[in-house]
C-alpha cells in the first residue's frame, strides 16, 4: 500500500518543476489510440482483464497534459530556469494505447482508478536531444485527505494516515499529474577547441 507521504509528491514534485512561471495555452487535444483491435469504447485493457489480471471495469476517461521545457541559463540570473517550449513531437505510450501530439497538448486516456498503467512520453525537436519522461497515478484521494488534515497538525495528519491505511485503496480516486519533458541542447564542440586536439 502507498504511504501517505507519497500521495503528496507526484503533484508536488510537478509543481515544483515549472515553478511561478505561466503555461502556454494548450495546442492541440487528442484521444489515445488502442494498440490492438477489437476494443471498444475505449476499454483499452479489456484483453488485460480478460485474461486474468487484476484490472477493474473501465471509469471513465481522464485528460493528461503534456509539456515540453529547456532549461535557459540567462546572463543576469545565477541559475538556470525552465521554460517552456512549444512545437515538440511527443510519442505518447501506455499498456493498450499510444497517441503522438505536438506540445502542448492534452491526451484522453482510460481512468482504471488503481490499476492506471505508466504513461510515456518520447519528444523529439531539431537541435535538441531526445527528451524523455514517464507518470504513474497518484492517489487523489488520499491527497485531498491529507491536504485537508494539514490544517489540524500533526495530530490531524496521523489521524487522516491511519484512517486512510485503513481504506480500501481500490476504491479510491487515482489522477495523473502532468507529463513534464525536458528537452536539452547537445553540447557543442567549437572549431577552436577541434583544433586543440
Amino acid at each position: 500500500m502507498r504511504s501517505p507521504y507519497f500521495i503528496l509528491s507526484a503533484p508536488v514534485l510537478a509543481l515544483l518543476l515549472v515553478g511561478c512561471q505561466s503555461t502556454k495555452p494548450i495546442a492541440m487535444s487528442v484521444n489515445a489510440t488502442p494498440t490492438v483491435s477489437g476494443i471498444k469504447n475505449g476499454d483499452m485493457l479489456a484483453p488485460q482483464r480478460a485474461s486474468g489480471q487484476d484490472i477493474p471495469q473501465l471509469r471513465g476517461q481522464e485528460m493528461v497534459t503534456i509539456r515540453t521545457y529547456e532549461n535557459i541559463k540567462k546572463p543576469d540570473v545565477q541559475f538556470a530556469t525552465l521554460t517552456e517550449i512549444e512545437g515538440v513531437t511527443c510519442e505518447i505510450e501506455s499498456d493498450g494505447y499510444k497517441a503522438t501530439v505536438k506540445t502542448p497538448a492534452e491526451v484522453r486516456v482510460p481512468n482504471y482508478g488503481y490499476a492506471s498503467r505508466l504513461i510515456s512520453a518520447h519528444c523529439n525537436a531539431p537541435g535538441y536531444k531526445p527528451g524523455f519522461q514517464s507518470v504513474k497515478t497518484y492517489n487523489k484521494t488520499g491527497e485531498q485527505r491529507m491536504n485537508s488534515a494539514s490544517g489540524g497538525g500533526l495530530a490531524g495528519v496521523v489521524l487522516v494516515a491511519m484512517i486512510h491505511a485503513a481504506t480500501d485503496e481500490k476504491k479510491h480516486e487515482f489522477a495523473y499529474p502532468p507529463l513534464k519533458v525536458t528537452m536539452t541542447k547537445p553540447i557543442a564542440t567549437s572549431a577552436k577547441q577541434v583544433a586543440r586536439k
